[in-house]
């Protein structure tokens, strides 16, 4: 099975746990009368955010075990991993692409790279507690994934002024939505993370037993 296929699998299977939150929320947040752009952009923020945990090898609650790896030294091996760099590079496109579009204090570039730096660097960090062998904490990775943050940011600069952007865009002077505006973009992205911490691996499990029952005629 390809590489790929897998992705979209446990993609989807955390995107599932997440969905119900994501619902739970907007219905909280029913009253600032959100545009529905901005309400199906914020669903594929969170899709992006599942797509890149699920990337990326961050642990699990249950598969948490402190085993440090490191490389500092940039792109070594990268010919030999090219098709994980890859990987990190291009899922990172829609997340630059996707927070100046929902949110406009991410418009400037460097607030919008930072925040890739950031997203990035944590995910780093959390992978000292991955299972042995499983992930390094490697400077490559922050490099092409602040690269695939770039050129998402550079996506949006170029599509900025089309017509359908118009209403995707939650700004902090907003006097009904301002206060809204500063908190969401991290409660979409600490949702999706916390989710997926906790209760990815039950879901993934079920989506997979379907997958290799039904799919694939291979009962597990």
């Amino acid at each position: 099975m390809s590489d790929f296929t897998v992705l979209c699998v446990n993609t989807f299977a955390a995107y599932i746990g997440v969905i119900p939150f994501l619902i739970i929320i907007q219905i909280f947040c029913i009253r600032y009368r959100l545009p529905k752009r901005h309400q199906f952009g914020l669903y594929l923020y969170a899709l992006t955010i599942c797509l890149i945990l699920m990337a990326v090898d961050t642990p699990s609650l249950y598969q948490i075990n402190f085993y440090p790896s490191f490389n500092f030294i940039p792109f070594s091996g990268f010919t030999d991993n090219l098709s994980h760099y890859l990987k990190g590079f291009l899922v990172f496109i829609p997340f630059g692409l996707l927070m100046p579009t929902l949110w406009k204090q991410f418009q400037p570039a460097k607030i919008t790279i930072f925040y890739g730096f950031l997203f990035s660097f944590l995910i780093e960090l959390s992978q000292i507690f991955c299972l042995e062998t499983s992930a390094t904490t490697d400077v490559t990775d922050l490099i092409v994934n602040i690269s695939g943050t770039l050129v998402g940011y550079f996506i949006f600069f170029q599509i900025r002024h089309m017509r359908f952007m118009g209403r995707m865009c939650l700004c902090p002077g907003d006097t009904r939505r301002g206060g809204l505006s500063k908190w969401e973009a991290c409660i979409y992205f600490f949702t999706p993370w916390l989710v997926t911490f906790i209760l990815t691996p039950f879901i993934s499990n079920q989506v997979w037993n379907i997958v290799w029952n039904y799919a694939l005629g291979m009962p597990l």
